[in-house]
């Protein structure tokens, strides 16, 4: 048979030699606070878990839209990283970038997640100084998307205010966390 080495105990650090390979712990004493802290990390897991689940059923509809938005926004700049500022034609990574909107989303919530309503924006001189210099994006976007998709966004727009339902958000949420996953694993692996 072969030898037994010695082993540290997982629980005071000392040194001993285990009657069987798979033990962990030198005696009775830390063999209890060893289950105990087992248990302890597997209430804690089990507490997370359902910390989550209550979190989730105290969302408020507008907690969701909230959500869904900084998806929205993360995914505009993950899609624009390589261009430049759709208003003033900064440099791509010479700036901050945010999700700059052409549509604000106060005054027009159905285009508030519309895609060709979002665009990379450098955060401190466009967005935040200009208040979305909207001067430059009416020039920039219709080169960037096309005069046909900017008339169309532009009648969407005019329409009727966006309303949508929770689970319907939480469609959208899933959609765009899973857009999200796929174009950082294709930075990774392209």
């Amino acid at each position: 048979m072969k030898e037994i080495k010695p082993k540290k105990c997982a629980v005071c650090g000392e040194e001993f030699v285990p009657f069987r390979t798979t033990q962990r712990v030198c005696g009775t004493t830390c063999a209890i606070s060893f289950g105990k802290s087992n248990i302890q990390k597997q209430n804690a897991k089990a507490w997370q878990k359902e910390k989550k689940v209550r979190k989730e059923k105290l969302k408020t509809h507008k907690d969701f839209l909230k959500d869904l938005e900084k998806l929205v926004n993360e995914f505009i700049r993950i899609r624009d990283k390589d261009q430049p500022c759709i208003s003033c034609g900064a440099t791509a990574g010479n700036y901050t970038m945010s999700a700059g909107h052409y549509f604000p989303v106060g005054s027009y919530g159905n285009v508030r997640f519309d895609e060709d309503n979002i665009h990379g924006q450098c955060w401190f001189n466009c967005n935040k100084n200009k208040h979305g210099n909207l001067a430059e994006y009416t020039l920039m976007l219709p080169g960037r998307i096309g005069n046909e998709r900017f008339e169309q966004l532009q009648v969407r727009a005019k329409q009727t205010t966006l309303k949508m339902s929770i689970p319907e958000i939480k469609e959208k949420i899933e959609y765009y966390r899973k857009k999200i996953k796929e174009m950082k694993s294709d930075e990774v692996w392209g």
